[in-house]
């Protein structure tokens, strides 16, 4: 970056300054817009793949057997669970549960999104017994281990979801149905979004969010690989749409977007250079403009740096004139 600073005076204007921050865009920046996320390939979301590998061969993710009891517990995932199962479980299968409808209608503030900018993660809305069906992951706790696990759930899921125990069927079996508990956001919780005009808009919101637990579009993702991957040729309409719209935002918009966001942010950062320079009567130095430059890279490696950024744009882009 060093190079293309060495001509810069404190004289220039900022359409002569983007200028220059086109070139250190170019030659430093435009490589980390990559659309790593439109697709659902193991290699891109390792979390889901590795939980997915040989699951029906490692049941278990305890180092040491543990016989089960009946006082053991089952609980049913239909979001992250089902492909993060941070806790041990002494059993695991895959199956349904019979009379919902699975809806990204949930706001995510501590995970999938933060309180001033929510993602989207799932919840369950009543349908059809005999026709609606959710597919999931059930885990067998064992008895010794439910409490923790369940307080430690009870916190995870605890921007709205609450407990309930309902039946569990087994995928391709014709074994009885096993009681299990399950969380699930009700409409009177206060994060419930609801469907806030159907797809288009919950996939802006996802395609534009990030929080603690990483993008918005990972959770999404990860969902779509474990259901093809678990229950191959199962149908989830809402889910499908939901995939191919933000598929449809990475690959079409957000290089366009985040590219304009980056050149303005490298203008900006000269911008001020400039301007701090000629308030303080010194000459510019190249190796703080450089450090400044660096620190922006950097923080564009970071898990859920384009979400911001592309929020921004998508939001100048709704409220121009000219749009």
């Amino acid at each position: 970056m060093f190079g293309y600073l060495k001509g810069l005076r404190t004289s220039h204007t900022r359409s002569q300054l983007s200028g220059v921050a086109g070139e250190i865009y170019r030659a430093s920046f435009a490589e980390l817009i990559t659309t790593d996320g439109p697709n659902t390939a193991p290699s891109t979301y390792p979390a889901a793949a590795a939980l997915l590998h040989g699951f029906d061969v490692e049941s278990s993710n305890q180092s040491v057997a543990i016989a089960p009891s009946d006082d053991d517990v089952w609980i049913f995932g239909y979001g992250s669970l089902v492909w993060k199962a941070d806790f041990p479980y002494i059993d695991r299968r895959r199956g349904f549960v019979w009379g919902f409808k699975r809806r990204f209608y949930q706001h995510s503030i501590d995970h999938r999104g933060v309180p001033e900018k929510p993602g989207r993660v799932v919840t369950l809305l009543p349908g059809d017994p005999a026709e609606d069906r959710v597919y999931g992951v059930a885990y067998r706790i064992a008895a010794a281990q439910k409490s923790a696990v369940l307080d430690h759930l009870d916190y995870r899921e605890k921007n709205g979801y609450e407990r309930c125990s309902l039946k569990f069927h087994e995928y391709l079996s014709a074994a009885e149905p096993i009681q299990v508990i399950m969380y699930v956001a009700t409409q009177a919780n206060d994060s419930y979004a609801g469907d806030v005009w159907q797809v288009p808009c919950i996939a802006r919101q996802i395609f534009t969010s990030a929080g603690p637990s990483g993008p918005n579009r990972d959770y999404l993702f990860n969902l779509a690989l474990a259901m093809d991957k678990l229950f191959p040729g199962a149908v989830d309409e809402h889910l499908t749409e939901l995939v191919a719209c933000v598929r449809r935002h990475i690959e079409q918009d957000e290089p366009v977007l985040l590219q304009r966001a980056l050149l303005e942010e490298i203008t900006n950062i000269l911008c001020q250079w400039v301007r701090e320079a000629v308030a303080e009567d010194e000459p510019l130095d190249h190796g703080e403009i450089s450090r400044r430059l660096e620190a922006l890279h950097r923080s564009c490696q970071k898990s859920g740096w384009r979400e911001p950024l592309l929020d921004i744009q998508l939001r100048r882009q709704r409220f121009s004139p000219s749009s």
